[in-house]
């Protein structure tokens, strides 16, 4: 069934405070929101709003004119103005139409809304003008980072006014927004941010610093404001904005497209009104670098470092085998997939190859580091990118250890999502079926409730397992460094179950996932779906297990496909896992 659950953060009652929001694209974004929701907003930027123009302005629209206008009529008073002070008379009447044409499109959209004229760097001048606008207005909901300034040029040529214009705009101007609202009441704070942070460029060291601190400020606000939906958006290069003519020529040198204006502020409206994201960082559009300047290729990996403990990891107390909390091998395959798909915006997981649990990982209290290692495989074409993945640590006596791998095959465009009708007729058996919870208290299982996802499972003959699956939304902070993103490691788990109870049921022994040969999703399942997943065993005996599982929807509809998973039958896990009554019933 479709999520018809309403997940919009807008309406009437919206208070936004939009930084850098009277021009350019955060203008477009304010007159867009308030086109659906007839929001409020309070617009701050650095140019003032003129309440009369000069009189050598009124009429006149280019700024060619402007400047004519401006120099004769400076020239009148006897006054000596150079070319640069022209240009900078012209921008005000120009910066200031532009804010009034902001305001103007705002009320006409349904919307109301008040400029204010202030340095968002300047905590100790913008709250007053902030919290007085608030009073007139209303408490704010919602807030839109969007204030940036560029200086771009190669590192060694930078100064420090070069660094401080540029951090301090993001940097500061995020505390001073923090400061001026209350952050308990926000419905959401998002920031611009962009793939400067994410991939670099050159020139911008100090754009990628002050959007880099954005990323990590939206991870931190997440976590302290479960109640806000928190989100950095990393923004490619937009066809409007900052980005001058010169500069569009450069990039379509390079072969680097613009994201359009149009399709920017949808994606801004999907985010605000759509379903919340799990992971607070999108990257919308391309890298600022060309592909074959810096990419993952064969023989020059992309190596990640990452730490982890339990103390992140809020979920791994579910499930642990015996005193252990074990990572599972389906959180380790979506570490995998995820940190693919981050290293290539734009394109979507379809399958994985020969993943292998090598040596599986204990979450204690240590901060333990682990590398993963991406590294393009040649065979790739234009519409598949492959990559051998692997995860590896180096233990206490300096020995490198490896810990998962596989190959993981990223498209830009999926596979159309193939029905299976005769699945339904293994369902629709109810006498078969039992109660899935049980298996969970007589020690079948040894998930804990993050994991406890079988509603219902039947033994349809030796070989084959039905289970109806369904876990209901896990808390983003539960989730810690594993989110269910481009795939769903929880509910896959919970289906992965099916092998564990077979060979209980068969072998009277517990069974671990040790390897899958190929996984093939056409989508993920996602949180407060129910899905019917059909394990077929193909080959077993005391020591190994080997099936398939087809993971549909009520009406046939795959999910995805497991082919070749392998499990490890181990009598010795049986003091962890187990019934109370060892019975077989096969």
């Amino acid at each position: 069934m479709a999520d018809e659950k309403n997940y919009s953060l807008l309406n009437e009652q919206s208070v936004l405070l939009i930084t850098g929001g009277a021009k350019g694209i955060t203008a477009q974004c304010a007159i867009r929101l308030a086109e659906i929701a007839a929001c409020k907003f309070i617009l701050l930027g650095r140019s003032e709003l003129q309440a009369e123009e000069p009189a050598w302005a009124q009429g006149l629209q280019s700024a060619a004119e402007l400047q004519k206008s401006a120099a004769a009529a400076f020239l009148e008073k006897g006054e000596k103005v150079t070319p640069k002070e022209l240009q900078r008379e012209v921008k005000k009447v120009l910066s200031s139409r532009e804010i009034a044409a902001t305001l103007a499109a705002i009320t006409a959209k349904g919307g109301q809304a008040c400029y204010i004229a202030a340095d968002v760097t300047d905590a100790k001048s913008c709250k007053p003008k902030i919290e007085a606008a608030a009073q007139e207005l209303g408490v704010v909901t919602g807030v839109i980072h969007g204030a940036g300034n560029l200086a771009d040029k190669l590192i060694e040529k930078k100064t420090e006014q070069d660094y401080d214009l540029v951090v301090d705009t993001k940097v500061k101007g995020l505390d001073t927004v923090m400061q001026s609202v209350d952050p308990q009441k926000l419905d959401f704070l998002v920031l611009f941010s962009s793939v400067a942070g994410f991939f670099g460029n050159a020139g911008q060291a100090d754009y990628a610093v002050a959007n880099e601190v954005l990323n990590q400020s939206a991870r931190m606000l997440h976590k302290t404001l479960p109640n806000c939906r928190v989100l950095a958006i990393n923004w490619g290069p937009w066809d409007s904005g900052m980005v001058s003519p010169q500069l569009k020529k450069a990039f379509e040198s390079r072969n680097i497209p613009l994201i359009q204006s149009e399709e920017g502020v949808e994606t801004l409206v999907a985010e605000l009104t759509g379903k919340p994201r799990i992971v607070p960082q999108l990257v919308v559009g391309s890298p600022i670098f060309a592909q074959n300047e810096v990419n993952v290729t064969n023989g020059c990996p992309l190596v990640i470092h990452r730490k982890i403990n339990l103390a992140q990891n809020p979920f791994a107390v579910d499930h642990r085998i015996g005193p252990n909390a074990v990572l599972p091998a389906t959180c380790a395959s979506a570490w995998l997939i995820n940190a693919c798909e981050a290293a290539n915006p734009g394109w979507k997981f379809q399958r994985m190859e020969d993943f292998k649990v090598l040596k599986g990982i204990t979450l204690g209290e240590d901060n333990q580091e682990y590398s993963l290692s991406l590294e393009r495989v040649p065979e790739s074409t234009e519409n598949l990118r492959s990559f051998d993945v692997v995860v590896t640590s180096t233990n206490d006596k300096g020995r490198k250890l490896f810990h998962y791998s596989g190959q993981v095959d990223l498209v830009k465009s999926m596979a159309e999502t193939p029905n299976h009708p005769e699945i339904l007729a293994l369902t629709r058996d109810e006498k078969i079926f039992h109660d899935g919870r049980p298996y969970y208290e007589d020690g079948t299982f040894f998930h804990g409730p993050a994991f406890q996802g079988i509603q219902k499972v039947a033994v349809v003959d030796e070989r084959k397992v039905v289970t109806r699956v369904f876990l209901p939304e896990m808390p983003t902070l539960q989730q810690g460094q594993f989110p269910a993103d481009a795939t769903n490691p929880y509910i896959n788990d919970a289906i992965v179950q099916s092998m564990l109870f077979w060979s209980q049921e068969v072998y009277d022994a517990p069974c671990l996932p040790s390897r899958l040969h190929e996984w093939v999703q056409y989508r993920a399942v996602p949180f407060g779906q129910a899905v019917w997943a059909v394990l077929t065993v193909v080959n077993h005996n005391d020591h190994a297990i080997s099936g398939d599982i087809l993971v549909v929807d009520d009406a046939g509809n795959t999910y995805f496909q497991f082919r070749g998973l392998e499990g490890t039958v181990s009598k010795q896990l049986s003091r962890y896992i187990g019934r109370d009554i060892g019975k077989k019933t096969v």
